[in-house]
């Protein structure tokens, strides 16, 4: 890890000399004012200091692990040749403090590595017991603890695989052994670094952010205007370079950014799949007036006009009497056979009647999440054949709320698929990425418009990034 302290009259001015000498990916580890100059404390000039540090590159680092893997003075100590022992006496530097702890009869234990074999110290506790001094908040006692932890973390990694190879060495001399971190201590300690670097990349988020330009939006106010969940900028502040928060929301790559982050949050189908073998059934369920009808219009238009798919549909809405004039409407214009079906009998002999398809869409009637009658009447429906994809179309323009209570409650019909409709009638879309984060259920389809078939997309990490930065 590579420290700088940078100093300046402003802290703008200090990030800008961090940036430039460190780059954009530097973390934040201290600052503090304080007034330089004058006399007695009057007049001095505010200064501003920062100390910011940047991980080294893996060559790098492995160049410097090497490098402290040898002893001081290996070269006058006599070596077993041939044997096991080279490996031992090639272990990482141990802290004056822990050599301190591990001498006998004036010979520390680390010398007399190279003429008994035995288990490596561990590099613990990485804070000595009795320098209570390094405890205080000073900044040099942070970046002193900071790259303490980040050896030590390196070293025990390094000696525990080398104690797997010195097994069958059996300890000479009576010389006390000594413990070894354990596999799942590294890693654990690679956990907290790898969580204290997230934080200060997120607190740098935060302190560069006051900083931006009025007449500039950030990518990180763009998502918040979208209604965005604050837990989630902060996540994404976290696994995202320093400094990608706060570009501009215009910028060429500020898309690319927020898809990478969206690839790895949620789950996109991208439309439907066919099957190589067979017909693909496909279903649409939700509640009333979200548009699930001209959705399905939509799917089938696309895979007929676009692709020369065979089609078939079959709606099970006779509750509306339009629903189905609708459908039958799209149906001739597209010359695609229409089966209108009362009960879960007749779906089922609809679907082995043009089982020689390859894709089959089933219209459901509308249903609220709050009518168990209903949702029990829709789950004998799709309890007719196991090979029913369930797609649950929901509103754009519905509330936070409601859209976590439809998907709750429409749960028990096991939905694998959402198509989120009417996205060109809000201004915010944020409410997709906050319902569907860290949930198995992926993003298939997205529809902008009531034109058929042009008004919908294959969802995708890509499409609803676009849709989240328009102006």
């Amino acid at each position: 890890m590579q420290i700088k302290v940078v100093k300046a009259p402003s802290m703008k001015e200090a990030m800008e000399q961090v940036k430039n000498e460190l780059g954009r990916d530097a973390v934040i580890l201290h600052t503090k004012k304080y007034h330089e100059g004058g006399f007695m404390g009057y007049n001095g000039k505010e200064v501003v200091e920062v100390t910011a540090a940047i991980e080294e590159s893996e060559s790098d680092g492995a160049m410097k692990a090497r490098a402290k893997r040898s002893l001081p003075g290996d070269s006058g100590r006599q070596k077993a040749a041939g044997s096991k022992l080279d490996v031992v006496s090639k272990a990482a530097p141990l802290p004056n403090n822990v050599l301190s702890q591990y001498k006998t009869n004036g010979t520390e234990t680390g010398v007399r590595m190279a003429e008994a074999p035995i288990a490596a110290p561990a590099f613990q506790p990485l804070i000595p017991p009795d320098s209570a001094s390094l405890r205080s908040n000073s900044p040099a006692v942070k970046v002193l603890t900071t790259e303490t932890i980040d050896e030590a973390t390196h070293a025990n990694i390094a000696i525990s695989n080398r104690q797997k190879e010195d097994e069958d060495v059996t300890p000479a001399n009576n010389t006390q052994p000594v413990m070894i971190a354990s596999d799942s201590e590294a890693a654990e300690k690679i956990q907290k670094l790898e969580a204290e670097l997230a934080q200060m990349k997120t607190l740098l988020t935060q302190v560069m952010s006051k900083d931006q330009p009025q007449d500039e939006v950030s990518l990180q106010e763009a998502l918040r205007r979208q209604e965005v969940d604050e837990e989630i900028l902060k996540d994404m502040a976290a696994k995202t370079a320093a400094g990608d928060m706060l570009m501009d929301s215009l910028d060429k790559r500020a898309p690319a950014v927020l898809a990478g982050y969206l690839e790895n949050k949620m789950n996109f189908a991208e439309g439907i799949k066919l099957n190589k073998h067979g017909v693909r059934i496909v279903s649409l369920i939700g509640a009333t007036g979200v548009g699930k009808t001209t959705t399905l219009a939509k799917i089938a238009a696309r895979f007929v006009l676009e692709k020369n798919i065979r089609v078939a549909l079959i709606t099970a809405d006779t509750y509306r009497i339009s629903a189905v004039e609708q459908l039958k409407t799209y149906s001739d214009i597209i010359g695609l056979p229409l089966e209108i079906v009362y009960s879960p009998d007749e779906l089922k002999v609809a679907i082995h009647k043009h089982r020689d398809k390859d894709l089959i869409l089933i219209d459901t009637a509308g249903r609220s999440q709050h009518n168990e009658y209903q949702m029990k009447e829709l789950q004998d429906f799709l309890a007719v054949d196991s090979r029913i994809e369930r797609h649950l179309v929901m509103s754009a323009t519905t509330k936070m709320r409601d859209v976590a209570d439809i998907l709750q409650k429409f749960s028990v019909c096991d939905p694998g698929r959402v198509i989120f409709t009417k996205t060109d009638e809000t201004s915010s879309l944020g409410m997709i990425v906050n319902l569907l984060a860290d949930k198995d259920i992926a993003l298939s389809f997205m529809t902008n418009g009531q034109s058929v078939p042009d008004d919908i997309v294959p969802a995708s990490a890509d499409k609803l990034a676009a849709l989240l930065l328009r102006e």
